[in-house]
């Protein structure tokens, strides 16, 4: 599959699944779900695809990436670990779902690098937190920068647990960003945009991190 189709089918996977959940959850309202959104991310997405910009970062080939092999200098692959490829999107900024979308949901123990892009309309940003909490059941407490615990208005989750993020500015649509997290141990993980708001609309999901073999 080539490599642009990859990150379209992963923006419109993530912001319809999210829709999805937000419907049954009656977030979004009691009408029928509406696969309107489904149109926006995916012109969104080939129109950023054909110019060019919808390549993702520099990724080794794998089942848990959107890139493609790196040759050697001999002309042969490397067999390196793949990086987690992860898409961020959105349909109608905070007027519409949002997702984040990972090309895995786990990785062996380690050095652990994130390759980011963001497919959306607004900008967003992706938090690695280590937490036991269902990646969707996660309180949200907190708000400002950094977040704090607040008694009203709260749009946001802690970040006591924050193991490594895409760190300051924010991405811009169609920007890509990669880090590293070292040394990432066995557990349980939740990856996030807590953007104002962002957790609440979608922008969360499950990542594990297993023993090395």
């Amino acid at each position: 599959m080539p490599v642009g189709l990859r990150w379209v089918l992963a923006a419109i996977r993530g912001v319809a699944a999210s829709t999805w959940r937000q419907r049954r959850r009656g977030a979004l309202g009691r009408t029928p779900l509406s696969l309107g959104a489904v149109p926006v991310v995916a012109t969104l997405a080939v129109a950023v695809m054909l110019t060019g910009a919808c390549s993702p970062p520099n990724s080794p080939a794998g089942a848990g990436d959107g890139g493609v092999a790196v040759a050697s200098p001999g002309g042969t692959a490397t067999a390196v670990a793949a990086p987690i490829d992860v898409a961020l999107t959105d349909t109608r900024g905070l007027d519409g779902p949002m997702a984040v979308t990972p090309f895995a949901d786990s990785a062996p123990a380690g050095d652990v690098t994130f390759n980011v892009k963001n497919l959306g309309t607004i900008d967003h940003e992706l938090v690695v937190i280590k937490t036991d909490t269902p990646f969707d059941q996660i309180p949200i407490t907190d708000s400002g920068d950094p977040p704090a615990p607040v008694t009203t208005g709260a749009d946001k989750i802690d970040e006591a647990n924050n193991i490594g993020e895409t760190g300051d500015p924010n991405l811009k649509p169609g920007e890509s960003r990669s880090f590293t997290i070292k040394g990432l141990a066995p557990g349980h993980y939740v990856l996030v945009c807590n953007i104002a708001k962002h957790y609440g609309l979608g922008m969360r999901a499950a990542f594990t991190v297993v023993a090395a073999p």
